[in-house]
């Protein structure tokens, strides 16, 4: 059953699991929090820059329907609400009396379990979720262009030492291409 107790229990274990291996190798954790801290605090601010980029985006237009061209939204929302309703897979299609989701509907699955768990209202939760999975493509696409010049910059390095943070810019330029000027259509839309 998808409930939310059924949903607490795989949390806690999950937690407790995490609490575990974290007392078992708290020396190694350490470590690497003093190795790398200026990383992890990068990490966090750029998640939250852009999660609130978009957040904001979605505070000027949290309307899911857009008036003369339609969208998608409204099937989303409804797809969203019908897995949160749903106390097992596949969930009922809000679209057909009786029927079940004949459609992709996982992603409902990822972003509307955190949201049963916590009761959190439907209508707030999915205009928090667009943000965060907004957000979460930042900072992977921040991790893969800080990685892509680790190693060129550490051979750099041995050569001559620099002050500029190339791994820094290549992250916020693989970060900013990819959920900001990876879709230019919405800047012409405004524009027309």
């Amino acid at each position: 059953p998808y409930t939310r107790a059924s949903i607490g229990a795989a949390f806690l274990i999950v937690a407790v699991t995490g609490l575990g291996l974290w007392m078992r190798r708290r020396e190694q954790f350490r470590e690497e929090w003093n190795a790398n801290r200026k990383f992890f605090v990068v990490i966090e601010v750029v998640f939250l820059s852009f999660f609130l980029i978009d957040l904001l985006i979605r505070l000027g237009n949290s309307d899911l329907w857009h008036v003369s061209k339609g969208g998608e939204r409204p099937m989303d929302f409804s797809y969203f609400n019908a897995v949160l309703k749903s106390e097992s897979f596949p969930p009922y299609d809000p679209w057909f009396a009786g029927g079940y989701i004949n459609y992709y509907y996982y992603g409902f699955v990822l972003a509307g379990t955190p949201v049963k768990l916590l009761g959190i209202v439907p209508a707030i939760a999915y205009n928090f979720i667009l943000p965060t999975w907004f957000a979460l493509a930042a900072v992977g696409a921040f991790a893969v262009g800080f990685a892509v010049v680790e190693q060129q910059k550490q051979n750099a390095e041995e050569e001559s030492p620099s002050s500029f943070n190339l791994q820094l810019v290549s992250g916020l330029a693989a970060s900013t291409m990819a959920v900001l000027l990876g879709n230019l259509g919405t800047v012409q839309l405004i524009f027309n």
